[in-house]
C-alpha cells in the first residue's frame, strides 16, 4: 500500500443479487450510495460477494477467496488515519 485511497462514505445499499441465481459463481451485484459521489453500481465478481459479506465479521488478516489480506502494517496505517479523521470530525 502506498497510501490511504480516498474515503467514501457509504450513506445507503441494496443488493441486487446474482445475475444467475442458480450459478454460485455468478456476478453478484449492489448499488451503494455515498455521500461523496452519489449512487456507484459495484460488480462483485464470483466469491467476491461473499467476500464483501464477511468482510464485516472477519479479521482484516484473514485471508480467502475474493479477500484482501492486510498486512499489520497495512492495517495500522488505516486505523491511523480513521483515527486522524474522527478526530477532525469531533473538531479534535
Amino acid at each position: 500500500m502506498s497510501e490511504i485511497p480516498p474515503v467514501l462514505t457509504v450513506t445507503a445499499i441494496s443488493t441486487i443479487g446474482a445475475a444467475d441465481v442458480h450459478d454460485e459463481n455468478a456476478d453478484s451485484w449492489v448499488v451503494i450510495e455515498t455521500a461523496e459521489q452519489g449512487q456507484l453500481l459495484l460488480n462483485l465478481p464470483g466469491p467476491l460477494y461473499d467476500a464483501a459479506v464477511q468482510a464485516t465479521r472477519l479479521p482484516a488478516d484473514q485471508p480467502g477467496p475474493g479477500r484482501l489480506a492486510l498486512t499489520d502494517d497495512e492495517i495500522a496505517a488505516y486505523r491511523a488515519h480513521i483515527a486522524a479523521l474522527s478526530d477532525a470530525d469531533r473538531g479534535a
